[in-house]
């Protein structure tokens, strides 16, 4: 398991090889995620099976980059990230190329003897012009 700073580059470097059973094995065996569009797992498993669906699919050509931006502790042994990233080369359904996305992706991790897992994750797709004050860049 990487350490705790490592995670979000570990996340995107699996994503960009389309590597979903690394990307998985991030993620503790009970782990939750939330998606961009509200769809919540409750497995590793689950959280695999979403993502090779995605990934043999919409986000087949999809590079991800990103940022920690934010690492917070919130007791002995878990912490909360913040990182914020780009996604170019997603699919349309109609199989043309979407345009750049940008959103920030919260994770929950916990301290064990072999490093740090992903508990929780929740993104979001940074949504522009929404009547709200514009996000940090960070």
């Amino acid at each position: 398991m990487p350490r705790l700073e490592e995670i979000p580059d570990a996340f995107m470097e699996a994503w960009n090889r389309h590597d979903m059973n690394t990307l998985a094995g991030l993620f503790a065996e009970d782990a939750h995620f939330v998606n961009v569009v509200g769809m919540w797992w409750t497995s590793r498993a689950e959280i695999a099976a979403a993502h090779e669906a995605t990934h043999a699919t919409l986000f087949r050509d999809s590079q991800l980059s990103g940022v920690l931006a934010a690492m917070t502790p919130l007791a002995p042994g878990v912490a909360a990230l913040h990182v914020t990233w780009t996604l170019e080369g997603q699919l349309e359904p109609d199989g043309s190329r979407g345009g750049i996305r940008r959103g920030i992706l919260l994770l929950i991790a916990t301290e064990a003897a072999d490093g740090w897992t992903i508990r929780v994750a929740q993104n979001t797709d940074i949504v522009p012009g929404l009547a709200a004050p514009p996000a940090l860049e960070r």
